[in-house]
């Protein structure tokens, strides 16, 4: 079953605000793929473009491997860069995902296909792994975006 996606449009601001739940089943078995392996959701739509998440259980590099890393990018070509704020939590962090909360990070202009925005340092393994996120073996980060036009 597809990850869920949501997405709200504000026209007389020009923001398109939506995000996407990644569901990750299987963590015992997602840690032992290597450094700067990544697990990929399935494409999803925000502000009219066409986004994927990634996250690297053993983070994106050598330097960040005790971390988990998370990220987005975007899927297609466009003419003009793309202005987004962008924040991922854990679904049970309802306090991040306020939408006034998501509105305060720092816009980010994402030039075309492919490049890639998120969190080398998302969080350290090892506190994950006693934290309340990590339930039967699963997790779920959210992404909260904002495209702004």
């Amino acid at each position: 079953m597809p990850s869920p996606t949501w997405a709200l449009t504000a026209a007389i601001t020009g923001e398109h605000r939506g995000g996407h739940l990644f569901n990750i089943v299987g963590y015992s078995r997602a840690k032992d793929i290597p450094t700067g392996s990544a697990l990929l959701s399935v494409p999803f739509m925000v502000g009219g473009y066409r986004w994927v998440m990634f996250v690297c259980p053993n983070g994106q590099t050598p330097e960040v491997a005790d971390f988990i890393s998370v990220s987005f990018a975007l899927m297609q070509d466009v003419a003009h860069p793309v202005k987004v704020c962008a924040e991922f939590s854990f679904i049970d962090q309802v306090l991040t995902q306020d939408i006034r909360h998501v509105g305060t990070r720092q816009i980010v202009d994402i030039p075309g296909r492919s490049t890639c925005m998120g969190v080398s340092r998302f969080i350290a393994r090892e506190e994950f792994e006693k934290s309340e996120h990590l339930k039967f073996d699963s997790f779920t980060i959210r992404l909260d975006l904002i495209v702004i036009e």
